[in-house]
């Protein structure tokens, strides 16, 4: 059944690597082998994603994204946005469907997860990379479900059964790589020399849960992974 945001979905999965502020993210882009201008600068984290996670996000963009993408590309040229033609959508579907990302890694979005990294995440099947808006920082909030996870006390203060999302700040969390986070992803489809690909993007990510924090020492070469989803 479509739906009426083909191009939003929500997913949680374990942080990794983040880089939540533009400060952060021109200070890493400047000392990377691969560096971009400021202007296509923007903060950035990935997400670790089990195999729950994995089927949600590519059932959508299979059933969903990919179909309202090749409607987008039947559009004349000065009117596409996010637009892909059939050829370019069959190619994605095929990746999809087969899931191995050592083999073919979809451009832009998921990759493998490196070997180290999967140590410290075994049940993480996938890596997706997530960007932040442009010139902006990523805003940081927490689910809290009970009064103790607040920072301070809130007089008169209802916290819903299903919990309340507040600023990380006012709450007794953090956002630190390995945790468990949600984001509502913003997904858009390009075309690099001739090879189809997809981003995401979000202003928000939230924590969700603790998890067991990752080292400093994950093996992953950034620059290796930065250059092979770049957008």
């Amino acid at each position: 059944m479509a739906t009426e945001r083909p191009k939003d979905i929500t997913i949680k999965g374990r942080l990794s690597f983040p880089k939540f502020t533009m400060t952060e993210a021109l200070a890493f882009n400047r000392t990377s082998k691969y560096a971009k201008p400021d202007d296509r600068v923007r903060p950035h984290f990935f997400m670790l994603l089990d195999d729950v996670q994995q089927d949600k996000l590519v059932s959508y963009i299979r059933d969903q994204f990919l179909p309202w993408a090749a409607e987008q590309g039947k559009l004349p040229d000065p009117e596409k946005k996010s637009g892909l033609s059939a050829g370019q959508v069959k190619k994605l579907t095929k990746i999809l469907d087969e899931k191995d990302w050592e083999v073919d890694a979809v451009l832009g979005l998921i990759s493998p997860v490196a070997e180290q990294t999967a140590e410290l995440a075994p049940e993480s099947v996938a890596s997706v990379k997530v960007n932040g808006l442009a010139g902006q920082d990523l805003v940081q909030k927490a689910i809290v479900r009970s009064e103790d996870e607040l920072a301070n006390p809130v007089d008169d203060l209802i916290i819903p059964e299903r919990g309340m999302i507040l600023p990380v700040k006012d709450t007794v969390h953090e956002l630190y790589p390995g945790c468990y986070v949600a984001a509502q992803l913003n997904l858009w489809a390009f075309v690099s020399a001739g090879n189809p690909g997809i981003t995401a993007s979000t202003g928000t990510v939230i924590f969700v849960g603790d998890g067991e924090r990752f080292g400093g020492g994950s093996g992953l070469d950034e620059d290796e992974l930065f250059l092979s989803l770049d957008d």
